[in-house]
C-alpha cells in the first residue's frame, strides 16, 4: 500500500487514465474527484462489499446465507438516512474470494 501526503488541489495519477484529485482536506475528512474512462468501475467500500456479496449469493444456494444477506439488506437501508461521509455499517461483512461458498456476517457490539 502507497501512502502519500497530498494538500487540497494536488492529484494523484494511476497509469495514463485516472486522475485523483484532492478537493477538501479538512477535521478529518478528505474530499476527492476521481476522472476515469466510463469502463472503470468506481465504488464506495459498502456499496463494492454488497455487489461482492449479492454475486456470491448468486452462487450459492445455501439458505441461511441468504437469511444474512437480507438482514445485511434491511440494516443497510439505514445508510440512506446518514450523511455522506459519515457512514457507518452496524455489521462487519467477511468475504473470502477463496472460498466462494464462505461468508460470515459479525455483528458489532459496539465496543472499540
Amino acid at each position: 500500500m502507497l501512502v502519500i501526503t497530498r494538500k487540497n488541489g494536488q492529484k494523484i495519477m494511476i497509469n495514463d487514465n485516472i486522475e485523483i484529485t484532492i478537493v477538501e482536506a479538512k477535521n478529518g475528512v478528505c474530499k476527492v474527484a476521481i476522472k476515469a474512462d466510463k469502463d472503470v468501475k468506481i465504488y464506495r467500500e459498502e456499496i463494492y462489499l454488497q455487489i461482492k456479496l449479492a454475486n456470491l449469493m448468486g452462487t450459492s444456494s445455501n439458505v441461511s446465507a441468504i437469511d444474512s444477506v437480507s438482514e445485511l439488506i434491511k440494516d443497510s437501508k439505514n445508510l440512506n438516512d446518514t450523511k455522506l461521509g459519515s457512514v457507518q455499517m452496524s455489521e462487519e461483512v467477511i468475504v473470502d474470494d477463496k472460498k466462494p461458498q464462505s461468508i460470515k456476517i459479525k455483528k458489532d457490539d459496539g465496543a472499540k
